[in-house]
């Protein structure tokens, strides 16, 4: 890694995003995932509502020297692993490695990748080109030298336009290069150190297309540009000690890689203003160590989490049926034991053991007497007890049932509906249901007992 500035956690802090303009408009935070490439480190996923670490991306030692990450038009993540000369791709929803797309020569020094017209497009730092692969058969081709006069130090910030050229930040040469990839030539669209500019880094166009932002690693500026036209719209701040990448938070925040008020890392800036807002990452978090790219990619619609167990718990609960004798019901009870949740559950793998037999003894309409008895072979020994319940609801048909008691009751949906323990056994309960003629089934739910 060859650009490097003092003030950067030991290191230059090289970060830019790529994502739909459109989608990231649209979505909210917790619809994304932030990943950040640590040179030093890792790929490394964030959340990107708090910022929080989540995980590496890959644990195999493929990636070495990470520069861009970015979505493929295949789907896929793809990543440029500048140390290790390689184009990696990951599965974009589970993040498991696909593949290596392609190699290069040690010390091509390869940065940046983009994607047009059925190519992805690779820049080499070192030696100022570009080479084409094509996506469906990975055939590699070498383009025409733009020619070190209008272009040095092709960096990570590589972008495709949506007219298909690209846009390149020439780091050395402190300017960015328009590339046709129909016609093969290239163009200037910021000259050389154009209003201070030094040591080009990011680029991001806004959601609307119309304005293209640009970073200055050496002039710690954030310039922005009419796009395509050109020509400088604003110098929307001066404040950022070497910002590097650029990208959209879906709150509307442009995020800058810098040194700022607010601390080293990836910052929150208002877009119009270039007034810092906060600091989302940190420099260090989850042990990112170099960073130099940033990619906010979607999370996929029902994504497996990692349960957090700090939410799981003990509960318990169980089912019992039996028929109402007068004011009291004897019910057998049952636990299930076997299957798992959601996509996973088997019916076919549910088993109900005995538990145990309860007893509810009505004393009225609202209050009854629980006791129950789990012992010996047949049962899951909890053990003898009991305690007083009462209605959590006064229904309707409970308040027929107070005007005639128990005995007088038409019916038996008077019991229907949810009971507990009362005040001191707040957090633990009962739903009581009927056909109405007397049979009453009920769910307990519960905890485990104590270790």
């Amino acid at each position: 890694m060859r650009r490097v500035l003092s003030g950067w956690f030991g290191g230059s802090v090289l970060l830019s995003l790529c994502f739909s303009l459109h989608a990231v408009q649209a979505a909210s935070c917790d619809e994304v995932r932030v990943l950040v490439s640590g040179y030093y480190s890792n790929v490394h996923v964030y959340d990107a509502c708090t910022g929080a670490f989540v995980r590496n991306l890959d644990e195999d030692g493929r990636i070495h020297g990470a520069q861009a990450v970015k979505l493929g038009p295949d789907g896929r993540l793809w990543v440029v692993s500048e140390e290790a000369s390689t184009l990696l791709r990951y599965d974009a929803d589970t993040l498991a490695f696909v593949d290596t797309f392609a190699r290069v020569d040690p010390g091509w020094g390869m940065t940046g990748v983009a994607f047009s017209g059925g190519g992805a497009y690779v820049g080499s730092y070192a030696t100022g080109a570009l080479r084409r692969f094509d996506l469906a058969s990975g055939a590699a081709e070498n383009l025409p030298l733009a020619g070190t006069t209008l272009l040095r130090g092709p960096d990570n910030g590589l972008m495709s336009a949506p007219d298909g050229s690209l846009y390149i930040p020439g780091y050395d040469s402190s300017n960015v290069v328009r590339f046709d990839p129909v016609g093969r030539s290239y163009a200037q669209f910021v000259a050389p150190r154009d209003n201070g500019l030094r040591a080009t880094r990011g680029l991001l166009l806004n959601p609307a297309g119309d304005l293209l932002y640009v970073s200055g690693e050496r002039s710690n500026q954030i310039l922005r540009y009419r796009f395509p036209g050109g020509g400088l719209d604003k110098v929307l701040t001066t404040s950022i000690a070497t910002p590097t990448g650029l990208a959209w938070h879906p709150d509307g925040s442009l995020l800058v890689a810098g040194n700022g008020a607010r601390g080293v890392g990836v910052l929150k800036v208002d877009a119009a203003t270039g007034e810092e807002k906060s600091l989302l990452i940190p420099v260090g978090s989850g042990g990112l160590s170099g960073p130099t790219y940033i990619a906010v990619i979607p999370r996929p619609r029902g994504a497996a989490e990692t349960p957090d167990p700090a939410r799981i718990g003990s509960q318990y609960w169980l089912t019992a049926l039996g028929r109402l004798q007068g004011s009291q019901v004897e019910l057998e009870a049952n636990t299930a034991l076997g299957a798992a949740f959601g996509a996973a559950f088997d019916p076919a793998q549910v088993r109900k053991p005995r538990w145990g037999s309860l007893r509810l003894n009505f004393l009225s309409c609202t209050e009854a007497e629980l006791t129950w008895s789990s012992h010996g072979e047949d049962s899951a020994r909890f053990g003898d007890g009991g305690y007083r319940i009462e209605r959590m609801l006064i229904t309707p048909a409970v308040t027929d049932c107070r005007r005639t008691g128990i005995g007088g009751a038409p019916n038996t949906n008077w019991l229907q509906g949810a009971w507990y323990g009362g005040p001191a056994r707040d957090g633990e309960g009962f739903m009581l249901d009927t056909d109405g003629s007397g049979l009453v089934f009920l769910t307990w739910f519960t905890y485990r007992p104590a270790q």
